[in-house]
C-alpha cells in the first residue's frame, strides 16, 4: 500500500493547485469585464494580477518558515483559507483596490503557501532525484490542468450572471477543500519515504539558509525564477485581450487558450522527463526555445484567418509555459534538501514572485505607452533568453556533479 502513497500525495498536491493557482491564472479572461466594471485602463487592471504574482514570490519565504515550524497541515490549512476568502471577498469589491487586496494580496499568499513551496517540500520528502522530476512536474501541471477546465468555465460564467458570480463559484470550490485538509494523516505523511533522508533528520540537516545564500547556485536559480516570470507574465495576462483586438471570436479564443492550458502539463511532464534522463541542460534550454518561437507565432495573428499561427502560439507557448518551475523546484530540492529547506526554497521563489509582478506590470505599462503589442513581445523574448542562459547554467552544472 505503501507504493500508492506518493503517487496520492502528487494527486493532493495537483488538486490543491487546482483549487488556488489555477483560479488565480484565470483572471486573464476577467480582464476586459474589470476594465469595463471599474472604467479602468489595462495597466491598472493587469496590477491586480501583478500583485498576486509579486505576493507568490515574496510570501514564499513565510510559506517555508510556515512548513518548517508548524508542518504541512497548518499550511495547506491556511493557503486553502486565504484562496476561499479571496475570491469571496473579490465577488463583493466596489473599488478596484478591493480587487488589489482580495486577488493580489490574499490569492497571492494563497498561491505561494499551496504551490511550489509545498509541493517540493512534501514530495521531496517522498521521491528519489531520478523521480523527482516528473513527481513535480505532474503537481506543478495542475496550473495548466486547472486552467483547461477554469477558463472555459470562468467566461461561461461571466458571460451569463457576470464575473462577481463567478467569483463566489471559485470560493466554493476552494472552500470545499478545507474539512479534508483537516483530517488527513499529516503525521505519517510528514515522515516521508522509508530510505530516503527526513527533511528533519538532526544527522543531515542540509545547507542553511546563510550557506544558500553564499551559494551561486541559489541565485541562478532565483535569476530563472525571476527572468522567465518576466517573459510568461509581461504577455500572458494580455493574450486573450489581443486577441480579441485582432478580430477572433471570445469563445474560439478561450478555447485555444484552454487547449494550451491542456498543452502546459503534457510539457511540464515531458520536459521534466528528459532532465530526469540525464538531459537537465537540453531539456531547459528546448523548453525555452519553444517558449521565444511561441511568442514569434503569436505576433503573427493578424486576424480571423490565422489559425495557423494561432495554434502553433497554443502549441508552443502552451506546451511550454509552466515546464521550468519543475525544473527549477527539482534543481533546488536535490541541492537544498534537509531541515532548512522550506525557507531556502522560499527566498528561491522571490524570484518568480518579483518577476511576476514586474512582468506583468511593465507588459500593461508598455502596451499602454506604446498602443500595441510588439514592445511587449520583445521585451518576453529578451527576458526568456536570460533565463534560459541562467537555468541552463545550473542544470549544466548538476548534470556534472551526477557523473
Amino acid at each position: 500500500m505503501t507504493r500508492f502513497v506518493p503517487w496520492a500525495l502528487v494527486a493532493l498536491c495537483f488538486a490543491l493547485g487546482v483549487a488556488s493557482r489555477s483560479i488565480s491564472d484565470a483572471f486573464v479572461v476577467f480582464v476586459p469585464a474589470l476594465q469595463g466594471a471599474f472604467e479602468a485602463s489595462r495597466s491598472a487592471v493587469t496590477l491586480i494580477y501583478s500583485f498576486a504574482l509579486l505576493v507568490g514570490g515574496i510570501a514564499a519565504p513565510v510559506s517555508g518558515w510556515i512548513v518548517d515550524r508548524f508542518g504541512l497541515r497548518a499550511l495547506t490549512v491556511t493557503g486553502m483559507i486565504a484562496a476561499a476568502l479571496a475570491t469571496a471577498s473579490a465577488s463583493l469589491a466596489t473599488q478596484i483596490w478591493h480587487l488589489y487586496i482580495a486577488l493580489g494580496i490574499v490569492m497571492g499568499f494563497a498561491g505561494a503557501s499551496l504551490s511550489g513551496v509545498l509541493s517540493a517540500s512534501l514530495l521531496g520528502r517522498w521521491f528519489p532525484a531520478q523521480r523527482l522530476g516528473v513527481a513535480l512536474a505532474v503537481a506543478w501541471s495542475a496550473a495548466g490542468v486547472g486552467t483547461m477546465v477554469m477558463l472555459p468555465l470562468a467566461q461561461h460564467l461571466i458571460a451569463t450572471d457576470g464575473w462577481r458570480h463567478a467569483y463566489v463559484v471559485f470560493a466554493i470550490i476552494s472552500a470545499a477543500f478545507i474539512p479534508l485538509l483537516l483530517v488527513l494523516p499529516w503525521r505519517r505523511i510528514s515522515r516521508g519515504a522509508p530510505g530516503l533522508v527526513p527533511a528533519r533528520a538532526s544527522a543531515a540537516p542540509g545547507p542553511t539558509v546563510g550557506e544558500a545564500l553564499r551559494d551561486w547556485p541559489f541565485w541562478m536559480l532565483t535569476a530563472s525564477f525571476a527572468f522567465t516570470s518576466l517573459g510568461i507574465f509581461s504577455l500572458f495576462p494580455q493574450v486573450m485581450v489581443y486577441l480579441l483586438e485582432h478580430g477572433i471570436d471570445g469563445a474560439y479564443a478561450a478555447r485555444a487558450l484552454a487547449v494550451a492550458g491542456f498543452l502546459t502539463p503534457l510539457g511540464m511532464i515531458g520536459f521534466s522527463w528528459l532532465a530526469d534522463r540525464g538531459g537537465r541542460k537540453i531539456a531547459a534550454i528546448l523548453a525555452y526555445a519553444c517558449s521565444i518561437a511561441g511568442v514569434g507565432a503569436l505576433a503573427l495573428v493578424r486576424g480571423p484567418g490565422d489559425d495557423l499561427w494561432l495554434w502553433l502560439y497554443v502549441l508552443l507557448f502552451g506546451g511550454s509555459m509552466g515546464s521550468r518551475g519543475p525544473m527549477i523546484s527539482t534543481l533546488a530540492t536535490l541541492r537544498y534538501r534537509g531541515a532548512h529547506f522550506g525557507r531556502i526554497y522560499g527566498f528561491i521563489g522571490v524570484g518568480m514572485g518579483l518577476g511576476g509582478f514586474f512582468g506583468a506590470w511593465i507588459g500593461g505599462l508598455l502596451h499602454d505607452w506604446t498602443g500595441g503589442y510588439a514592445a511587449v513581445m520583445i521585451f518576453s523574448v529578451a527576458s526568456l533568453a536570460l533565463a534560459a542562459a541562467a537555468l541552463g547554467a545550473e542544470a549544466g552544472e548538476r548534470e556534472r556533479l551526477s557523473r
